[in-house]
């Protein structure tokens, strides 16, 4: 592994990291002017955290938990390091528990954040290598939404955090089918990540859009339990398992628009009601 230098007037400091076949980079924030390339040759290995909320509604059966996952990449001496401690894990985990108590306020008493479990992750591991990531921890919780109030939104509606990163990638073939390189309209797109919050109280509601109120205290905790990782050297990247390429975030945005994701909603109905259809005569 070898790094290399170059000073400029940059607030980031820029890191390509070379598993097997070139990958692509890695910028890490710094508030240290005048630092701005670090070149490396070597692998390296991420830690995937998955934060699972419980769901036990009021009405019908507890539910399958909630799930969003992040990557961690650790730093020491500014070189990509595996030799996670206790003491690293519990940082994020206290971070985020910050970052949730906070939250809660939002969310209905029904919806329990109820666990970290903890997996090595990275080029070296499925899909993109040969490995299977291993679980490394599991740690459980018991914190529940602190809203009073005791409706709730349907389980698939979800607030989505978009991770911004300053990687691009080239679309070719872009309004035909197949994006065959050489034909159609060729783009420069953005690389970004996203991960799905449940969905917070109704009241936190206006004219069918998350209000701003909300939008902004999700995005304030969020940039908070961020930022507190990378003063640790834990800096949280977003990962792609298809490429094996990893890149840090350098903006989080939260906005008013209410997902959907399927997967969570309720699986068995509590209530049915059959309708008979006259035969023609």
């Amino acid at each position: 592994m070898y790094a290399r230098w170059i000073g400029a007037e940059e607030t980031f400091i820029h890191l390509w990291i070379r598993y097997v076949a070139p990958l692509d980079w890695i910028s890490v924030p710094t508030e240290t002017p005048g630092v701005s390339v670090a070149i490396y040759t070597g692998d390296y290995e991420l830690r995937k955290l998955t934060v699972g909320w419980s769901r036990t509604p009021t009405a019908g059966v507890v539910q399958d938990l909630d799930m969003c996952t992040f990557h961690f990449l650790k730093l020491t001496s500014g070189n990509p390091d595996n030799s996670w401690v206790t003491s690293d894990y519990t940082t994020v985990e206290g971070a985020f528990d910050t970052a949730w108590t906070t939250l809660a306020s939002s969310y209905p008493p029904e919806l329990k954040l109820a666990s970290y479990i903890w997996r090595a992750d990275g080029p070296g591991f499925k899909p993109h290598g040969g490995s299977l990531s291993p679980t490394l921890r599991i740690t459980p919780k018991s914190i529940a939404g602190s809203g009073t109030a005791s409706a709730a939104l349907p389980p698939q509606c979800a607030m989505s955090v978009t991770e911004v990163t300053e990687a691009h990638y080239t679309a070719f073939g872009v309004g035909v089918p197949g994006h065959t390189p050489g034909t159609g309209r060729t783009q420069v797109r953005n690389r970004w990540g996203r991960f799905y919050l449940p969905p917070m109280a109704p009241v936190n509601l206006t004219d069918g859009r998350w209000s701003s109120g909300a939008c902004t205290l999700t995005a304030n905790n969020i940039q908070t339990f961020y930022n507190a990782c990378v003063a640790a050297h834990l800096v949280p990247v977003m990962y792609s398992p298809t490429t094996g390429n990893s890149w840090s975030i350098i903006e989080i945005r939260v906005d008013d628009i209410v997902d959907v994701i399927r997967s969570r909603r309720y699986v068995t109905p509590i209530t049915r009601a059959p309708k008979a259809i006259n035969a023609p005569t």
